[in-house]
């Protein structure tokens, strides 16, 4: 066993002071011990993981790690997402120009699911120029205020990117507007609502291509450059948004508000899945998302003819530090989790805004194999890889 870091015992401290039910406990008795117990495990566990005073990590090409992050993955993503929010915005003007034709709305509603299954991968980056242009906030805020969404139809005034129009506009809206009982009759017979329909696809794009043209000009040589693990390193920002993506805007939206295990009275909150006009898409883009968490960890590249690249990963990272627990036994685990999260979401059935409320056990036990990877990630994983959590959540997870 090694001897326990400096470094290893401060994080492994943090940690325990950052445990939300540790600090309501009233420490005596029974509980006393378990904080006590907690803690000497802890620091335990601390000893066993790689020592950072040592460096043991720094035989691990982490440049190589991020040319391929950005290279075969963050880029690829950013370019597929843009390209299906022009493609969408194209059949929308499309539509436009014949609102009574079925046929055109279908095909708006249908690029508007490939955006939905683009965008996936793409929320998984929400740092550098993502951060700076919101553009999760803005373009995945659910549920979507409808209210808001009628209140600006006719508007020549209203401006899509100002913060309080974050949860009325964006794909939610986009659902809305498209999936909504009677859009087509409504979308024909008022002019006005397919003029905002075309706004709301054209912010969405606009933002898209924003995110991207920051990438390729400026930001892209600065990632694959910043190779270290502290606070301000790509690494470091890759991982917080990843591990707060997935707990906060997967794990939790996606599935959690709507099952109600994540709301204060435990009941279910149908009219919180994603997608909720489309109806039938949600499991569908919670699998996709997780489809993108697995791509992310491994590293993962398409070729033209769809072929499966292994290329290098935080799995190769973790692997790297040995056949340790901390490394290649963590791995191990965090694949075969992924694994289990994947089939869990498949037991699930659309629509899930009904689902959640006649198989809420169902429901919950898939929230359990989510939430068994936040404790692998967000713990596990960022501590063996000496990378601070530099993000707070609000619901003690």
């Amino acid at each position: 066993m090694q001897k326990v870091s400096k470094n290893n015992l401060t994080k492994t401290l943090m940690l325990f002071k950052q445990r939300p039910f540790l600090k309501a406990e009233r420490l005596t008795g029974r509980s006393a011990f378990n904080v006590l117990f907690t803690l000497v495990i802890s620091v335990t566990i601390a000893s066993c993981l790689p020592n950072d005073d040592n460096n043991s990590s720094t035989d691990f090409d982490r440049s190589e790690l991020l040319n391929n992050y950005s290279d075969n993955i963050v880029m690829p993503a950013y370019e597929e997402y843009v390209a299906s929010t022009n493609s969408l915005l194209t059949v929308i003007n499309e539509f436009a120009l014949s609102p009574s034709d079925n046929n055109k709305l279908l095909i708006c509603i249908e690029q508007l699911k490939i955006v939905s299954l683009k965008w996936q991968l793409a929320s998984l980056f929400d740092f550098g120029p993502a951060s700076d242009y919101a553009l999760l906030e803005f373009t995945n805020s659910y549920p979507t205020s409808t209210d808001d969404i009628e209140a600006a139809i006719g508007d020549e005034s209203w401006i899509a990117g100002q913060a309080s129009n974050i949860d009325n506009v964006g794909l939610p809206a986009l659902d809305y507007l498209l999936n909504e009982d009677g859009a087509l009759d409504k979308l024909n017979t008022n002019p006005a609502r397919v003029e905002h329909l075309v706004r709301q696809a054209e912010f969405l794009n606009e933002q898209a291509e924003l995110v991207l043209e920051t990438w390729q000009s400026s930001y892209q040589s600065y990632f694959v450059s910043m190779t270290g693990t502290e606070m301000g390193s790509s690494i470091g920002a890759m991982l917080n948004a990843f591990n707060r993506v997935f707990e906060a805007n997967i794990r939790k939206q996606k599935l959690g508000l709507p099952s109600g295990v994540s709301t204060f009275s435990g009941n279910p909150l149908p009219s919180h899945v994603e997608a909720k006009y489309a109806n039938y898409w949600s499991i569908d883009l919670l699998y996709e998302a997780l489809l993108s968490i697995e791509k992310v960890y491994m590293g993962n590249s398409l070729s033209s003819n769809s072929i499966v690249n292994k290329e290098v990963g935080f799995d190769d990272y973790l692997i790297s530090l040995g056949d340790e627990a901390f490394g290649l036994g963590l791995n191990n685990d965090i694949v075969a989790q992924i694994q289990s999260s994947k089939e869990a979401v498949l037991s699930l059935n659309d629509p899930l805004s009904e689902f959640v409320i006649t198989n809420q056990e169902s429901c919950l036990s898939v929230y359990s194999e989510l939430q068994a990877l936040v404790v692998l990630f967000k713990v596990d994983m960022m501590s063996s890889l000496g990378v601070l959590i530099t993000y707070q959540d609000n619901d003690g997870d």
